[in-house]
């Protein structure tokens, strides 16, 4: 269990697992800190792993063991704890992303992924086709998971990734890069960093 926590200066925390244990493991681990996962043996292996994964995160965050549930549109909240979450799941990262106040979402995915190039049609929009290269894979990853987070904020699936959600030009930086958005009338500011091989992007929904 690998571990890695980010603190953010507004006071936000993400807390990146780099997930290498099976799920007979994740479960024993889950029992061991006395988190229920009964209702996981129906699952998917896939989902289970993820499942158990969550838990185990948000009982580090918090210290002690919560319940996870999740509001109507899918969104996750922790029962009795007037705090956002925010998770986000690769075959070998789990990010829990945690903040008393604002709006967040979080979204990770793998530096090395060039399937985003093939399918830059369906999220880019005309204006944003102009300052992200066609063949810059990390522009690219960039935007996709700076769009993944902010939909996960608006906690709203049938946003349209194109001009549902309008991107500002950005530099991709190798250590943390700096991101701004639209998204209706409402502004994101983003933070993305490079670690275990993922981007982490964080958005956080401005006040206005």
């Amino acid at each position: 269990m690998i571990v890695q926590e980010i603190a953010y200066p507004d006071g936000t925390r993400a807390l990146l697992w780099q997930l290498e244990e099976e799920v007979p493991q994740l479960l024993s681990l889950c029992r061991e800190a006395g988190i229920a996962v009964e209702d996981l043996e129906q699952l998917s292996v896939k989902r289970q792993r993820e499942k158990a994964a969550e838990r185990l995160l948000l009982c580090r965050a918090f210290g002690h063991p919560v319940t996870l549930a999740h509001t109507e549109q899918g969104a996750p909240l922790v029962e009795g704890v007037d705090a956002n979450v925010s998770f986000s799941h690769t075959s070998s990262l789990v990010a829990l992303a945690i903040d008393d106040s604002q709006i967040i979402g979080i979204d990770v995915e793998h530096a090395d992924r060039p399937q985003v190039l093939r399918v830059r049609d369906k999220y880019l929009n005309t204006n944003e086709k102009q300052f992200i290269p066609s063949g810059d894979l990390a522009a690219h990853v960039l935007a996709w998971t700076a769009k993944e987070a902010i939909i996960k904020a608006e906690r709203n699936s049938a946003i349209d990734w194109t001009d549902g959600i309008c991107l500002e030009p950005f530099t991709p930086s190798d250590d943390e890069t700096l991101l701004a958005a639209r998204c209706a009338e409402r502004r994101y500011s983003l933070i993305s960093r490079l670690s275990l091989g993922h981007y982490i992007t964080l958005a956080k929904r401005e006040i206005e």
